[in-house]
């Protein structure tokens, strides 16, 4: 790979100065970062959630540090969150808080065009984000992030059936499946009520723009505010019918999303790059496909040259 500077930061997060209580549903007072800049000139910024089904994960796994090397050398400049986590103390939607807190920093610190994106639960964290930061565009605070980036996101609590991906799916070791019970499991971890609407109707005014709730779940007309999306999914993977399904909703609603499979890999392949030569080959194909999708939707988003002025 092309050399990568690496700086750790902490930006300001959503609890800075309060109180965030217990169970924890405001996020971090600071939020780590690290940095990943490209030798050269960077053409874009990337705010980055690793997964780990919202209750583990580190800046230091695979999924967070060399997908952030890979990006980097590919010449956009990234920024790793170290999100809180989920716990029997702390509930959604403070590990979106903390990434949506660093996509705003980003956007108002830099005046390249700003990606959003995440892997599995990181890609369901990386969606609110988006949103969050919509709206506060939308308030005239800072500018929406120009495209999202989705690997094997989980967005939908039940699963559609789908016979291909059972199929595919049913001769793997339960490690790596997502059956109807372990993702059952997972979003009552994170939402840490049965209900999503007693998440929701907790004492979270304040906090606009950010959703304790499932992205997958969200109305058409609240999916039409996210930017131009680029979802990969995994193969043999249970979780591939949620982001089959959120690339329909997405069309839906009229945002432009392209979706891809990554043919012949399981859940979770970019924290095993080096698992095997093809493993290498997959997870490197994975970010040559995001990196060229995205320089598809940030240059139709350019501005064209400036209107000559009138005599």
């Amino acid at each position: 790979m092309a050399p990568v500077q690496i700086t750790d930061i902490v930006v300001p997060g959503p609890a800075a100065g309060r109180e965030p209580g217990v169970p924890n549903r405001l996020g971090s007072a600071a939020v780590p970062v690290r940095v990943y800049s490209p030798e050269a000139e960077p053409w874009a910024e990337l705010v980055w959630a690793h997964g780990g089904s919202f209750v583990r994960g580190t800046l230091d796994w695979p999924e967070a540090d060399w997908v952030a090397r890979s990006f980097a050398a590919a010449g956009v400049r990234v920024h790793s969150v170290d999100y809180v986590l989920a716990s029997d103390t702390v509930h959604a939607p403070a590990p979106g808080n903390d990434v949506a807190a660093v996509l705003a920093a980003v956007a108002a610190q830099s005046d390249l065009p700003v990606v959003i994106g995440g892997a599995s639960a990181g890609g369901h964290l990386a969606v609110l984000a988006a949103l969050a930061q919509a709206d506060r565009a939308a308030a005239g605070d800072g500018r929406a992030a120009a495209a999202l980036i989705l690997e094997y996101p989980t967005l939908h609590r039940v699963q559609r059936a789908d016979p291909a991906i059972a199929a595919a799916t049913a001769e793997l070791p339960a490690q790596r499946r997502f059956d109807a019970d372990r993702i059952a499991a997972m979003y009552a971890d994170y939402l840490g009520a049965a209900d999503p609407a007693d998440v929701a109707s907790a004492d979270l005014a304040d906090l606009a723009g950010t959703e304790a709730v499932v992205a997958g779940e969200l109305p058409v007309d609240r999916l039409t505010l996210l930017p131009p999306t680029v979802i990969v999914n995994a193969d043999a993977d249970d979780l591939r019918a949620s982001g089959e399904e959120f690339a329909e909703q997405l069309a839906i609603a009229g945002v432009r999303a392209v979706e891809y499979t990554q043919s012949g890999t399981v859940h979770g392949y970019l924290n095993r790059p080096d698992e095997s030569a093809q493993a290498r080959v997959d997870a490197a194909d994975t970010i040559a496909r995001f990196v060229a999708e995205l320089r598809v939707i940030l240059t139709a988003n350019a501005p064209g040259p400036a209107e000559p002025a009138q005599p």
